[in-house]
């Protein structure tokens, strides 16, 4: 009698209510990828989803705040054209495929630190391996101060476990941030609504910056700001129109 194989194999690991499908550390922390049997997540050092990916709908966009990113770059792309588009911060790349898919003629840089974040967005989140998407690993502050491009819209969109990294929330961020853009441009920045000190602090120092900018009579530029608190999460979405 011929002995049978032993063909068992045993479940992933459970996290985050479901199958850990990749999990690695780099130099800044824990990456985890997790499937349930509707979606994928992304996962950094926290409880805190940083990425998801629907399988029944990979080309949606899951989260609120993405929604209302991609609602301004197109509401300004219909009022003027928007060529050139900037990501600060990655995650899974979901707000980059989706307007790729839907203007692929629009360039669409994203600098992002970690070469981890990077290699999943390819290999698990789908983005897509378009000449108009280039990736660029490096520390977004560098960039921003060197690159002295101009850009129709800038997206901020960074976070460590404490919030938005401290360096961000700098004048000389902000006013990187405007060397880097055209004269009728945008900046969106993604803030989190979280009532501890430190997250308030962080939100008012960025909004204060700009409310002042805007009133200024001085200032080169008109500027136009405006907030939009995201109702099924803790974000803040803060529209900066020059």
């Amino acid at each position: 009698m011929t002995e049978q194989p032993n063909t068992y194999t045993p479940s992933p690991p459970q996290k985050h209510g479901g199958n850990l499908i990749h999990c690695q550390r780099d130099a800044f922390g824990l990456l985890e990828v997790v499937d349930t049997p509707q979606m994928r997540s992304l996962y950094f050092d926290s409880p805190v989803e940083q990425s998801r990916l629907y399988f029944h709908a990979p080309m949606s966009l899951s989260f609120e705040y993405q929604q209302v990113i991609e609602t301004h770059i197109l509401n300004r792309h219909q009022q003027k054209t928007v060529e050139r588009v900037l990501m600060l911060g990655m995650g899974g790349g979901s707000i980059a495929s989706h307007l790729n898919a839907l203007e692929p003629n629009v360039q669409i840089h994203i600098v992002e630190l970690r070469q981890a974040v990077i290699d999943i967005a390819y290999e698990y989140f789908h983005l897509p391996k378009d000449p108009e998407i280039e990736v660029i690993q490096e520390d977004a502050l560098i960039f921003i101060e060197e690159a002295l491009s101009q850009y129709d819209v800038i997206i901020v969109d960074i976070f460590d476990e404490s919030g938005l990294p401290e360096p961000f929330t700098t004048a000389d961020f902000q006013q990187n941030l405007l060397n880097n853009l055209k004269p009728s441009g945008l900046i969106l920045f993604n803030l989190w609504a979280h009532q501890d000190t430190y997250t308030k602090q962080q939100t008012a120092l960025i909004t204060n910056y700009w409310q002042k900018q805007a009133i200024n009579p001085s200032h080169s530029r008109k500027i136009t700001l405006n907030s939009y608190p995201i109702q099924s999460s803790e974000n803040i979405i803060l529209s900066i129109q020059i």
